[in-house]
Formats: C-alpha cells, structure tokens, sequence
C-alpha cells in the first residue's frame, strides 16, 4: 500500500553504494541519465501502447491515474 519510507541510516548507506556504482561507471566512460519511476498512465501508453503485460497501473490519492513501466 504505497510506497516505502527508508529510515535515515538505510538511505545513507544506499547513497554510499549507489555513489560508489556510479563512481565505477563514470571512469569506464558511462553518462548519467535520470528517468522517473512513476509517470502519467498516458504518457506510458503512448509509448508502448494498450499492452498491459509492459506497464503496472497505479492510482494516487487525488485520483491520478499513474504507471510504472515494466522494467522498473
């Protein structure tokens, strides 16, 4: 039922890790991207259209219908 709240020392010790990843990456000549983990049910399904095994629908509390895509 929603999402999940990280209490202070989980989310240092992710930052750590995920600092160290990218860290690694960079210096192997990978680039940065950011791609949003929810994102507007229409905009996912004028991507990969009406094909529901690629996305998983949400809804927020005002009503917002949301997806996250399948890869996420």
């Amino acid at each position: 039922q929603g999402t999940r709240d990280h209490p202070p020392t989980h989310v240092v010790l992710r930052d750590r890790l995920l600092a160290a990843v990218v860290a690694c990456f960079k210096r192997h000549g990978a680039a940065a991207i950011d791609t949003p983990v929810l994102e507007l049910r229409e905009t996912l399904t004028g991507k990969y259209g009406e094909d529901a095994k690629l996305i998983y629908e949400l809804q927020d509390q005002g009503g917002e219908l949301l997806a996250l895509r399948y890869d996420l």
